[in-house]
């Protein structure tokens, strides 16, 4: 009988938040230039943390009922696990601005947060390898083979964006007419950003799952037990 394993792609998911602190008006010291206040500004900072994997088994679906979650045909194809999972983000801004109202200008520094998840993981095993220990044990295997790679890809992506986050939003000070205006520059800077690095990362994730699913592998667990 053959066995095959499938994986279940979630889905990026983004939250972006943002809090805008006006830390002082231009004009609340004479002696002090909308510059030299600007100038007191903290850097912006940026953060990226990631949530640890985790993952539940289930085992309440059929085999058929797993091969068309897996996109496939019943009776063409033998679906014995897949693994579903959410590849997701929160992006939360905090903005600190001083605004020169007499001369409509506003400047600011920015505090970004991102946390990157792989939740909720689920491995699904088919409910008919309760009946086949060494066919549940090689399935299990194999989807904790697709796990791994959530790991990997997870980590890899959040070293990536503590690396080329900083660099895209700067540094330095940001500025623009006013506040307002500033906070929804540097929003639609960051979440443009990150959306389409997720997208990318995504993509990573979908060719190490390919991999992960080659022929050799199949073989592998097609020959782990006796038939």
């Amino acid at each position: 009988m053959p066995r095959r394993t499938r994986r279940w792609p979630g889905h990026p998911a983004a939250v972006l938040a943002a809090l805008l602190v006006v830390a002082c008006d231009a004009g609340s010291n004479p002696f002090a230039s909308f510059e030299d206040h600007c100038a007191e500004l903290p850097p912006s900072r940026f953060d990226v943390a990631t949530v640890p994997v985790t993952y539940l088994q289930d085992e309440t679906q059929s085999i058929d009922q797993l091969t068309v979650r897996g996109g496939s045909t019943p009776g063409r194809h033998m679906t014995f696990g897949i693994t579903t999972v959410v590849f997701g983000h929160q992006t939360q801004t905090e903005v600190r601005s001083v605004e020169d109202r007499a001369g409509a200008r506003a400047c600011g520094t920015v505090d970004v947060h991102v946390r990157l998840s792989m939740q909720p993981v689920t491995i699904h095993l088919a409910q008919e390898l309760d009946g086949s220990p060494c066919a549940r044990t090689a399935t299990l295997t194999h989807e904790l083979k697709h796990l791994a790679v959530f790991q990997d890809v997870l980590d890899e992506t959040a070293r990536a964006l503590t690396t080329e986050l900083p660099g895209t939003v700067g540094p330095g000070l940001q500025r623009a007419g006013s506040p307002a205006d500033l906070q929804r520059q540097l929003n639609a800077r960051i979440n443009d950003y990150v959306s389409g690095f997720m997208q990318r990362r995504q993509h990573v994730l979908d060719e190490r799952q390919r991999d992960v699913d080659s022929p050799a592998e199949y073989a592998r667990v097609k020959a782990a037990c006796p038939q």
